[in-house]
């Protein structure tokens, strides 16, 4: 009885020997297994790391190269600041250049001329309409009239002043200008060249247009045109500009030719009055 009780006591100490050599063995394959798994998953995660990091690393470089950092963009701001202030300067110191030079040309008209000039200034508000008609600041109190002759400086050897239109309306210290592109301000001109007459009597298309007396005139390109002094508003001998284009009408029965003017309608800065003594008040 004895020995069997021995016997079974020492098959439970060996099987418990051999469950606690299989529960070491399982625990170190176990740890060596997991080891192997974050091997493995390094092993392939790692590239794919690397990828994504350099990716993301040429993400931000491209942002900042593009937007630049918080510190560029601030900067940048203030070039582009500091980039309009030089533009609106340059812009100005332009505009005061292009007058200079229009300031030299009326000097040389009044200087180079036998008229009596008064200076004056545009204050019409509407460009669109300059090519037509305007107002100036000088009216009866500075003697100005009802037909007088208005004219631009052109700085040109042969011819210092052009003409822009006539006086149609005059108040105490203002007057309105009527441009020789209003249709209804007929300019009766002389060929320079050949002595022969026409009239200049539309505008259309940014274009001075008129017609030759005979059809059978001597005219041709860049003749040059002045006032006739037909019609008694405009003096003779004043400078209109130069034919640009002659065409016979389709019935043939007129000379049509279209005139380039050296006004610039569209800049006008200041203007030069002719006093006409027909004029009236």
């Amino acid at each position: 009885m004895s020995y069997r009780r021995k016997k079974k006591s020492n098959k439970s100490f060996i099987i418990t020997i051999i469950l606690l050599i299989i529960l070491i063995f399982t625990s170190n394959m176990s740890e060596g297994l997991v080891k192997a798994g974050n091997n493995l998953t390094n092993t392939i995660f790692e590239p794919i790391n690397k990828v994504s990091y350099a990716i993301s690393s040429e993400i931000i470089n491209a942002v900042e190269d593009t937007f630049g950092s918080k510190n560029t963009r601030s900067e940048l701001e203030k070039m582009k600041a500091e980039n309009n202030k030089l533009l609106k300067e340059n812009a100005n110191l332009s505009e005061i250049i292009n007058r200079e030079d229009y300031l030299k040309a009326e000097r040389n008209a009044i200087e180079n001329s036998d008229y009596n000039y008064i200076k004056a200034q545009i204050i019409n508000s509407d460009v669109n309409s300059m090519h037509e008609s305007f107002f100036i600041d000088k009216g009866k109190n500075d003697g100005i009239r009802v037909n007088d002759v208005v004219l631009q400086a052109i700085g040109n050897t042969d011819y210092s002043s052009a003409v822009i239109g006539k006086i149609v309306s005059v108040n105490d210290t203002t007057a309105e200008v009527e441009t020789i592109k209003n249709s209804s301000n007929d300019v009766s001109f002389v060929n320079s060249r050949s002595g022969d007459y026409g009239v200049i009597d539309d505008y259309k298309n940014k274009t001075i247009s008129g017609y030759m007396l005979e059809v059978d005139s001597d005219v041709k390109d860049s003749d040059i045109l002045l006032t006739s002094g037909i019609g008694g508003v405009y003096p003779k001998g004043l400078y209109l500009g130069k034919i640009s284009n002659v065409n016979m009408s389709n019935d043939s029965l007129r000379k049509n030719i279209t005139v380039d003017s050296p006004v610039d309608f569209s800049h006008l800065y200041r203007v030069l009055i002719l006093q006409n003594k027909g004029g009236t008040k």
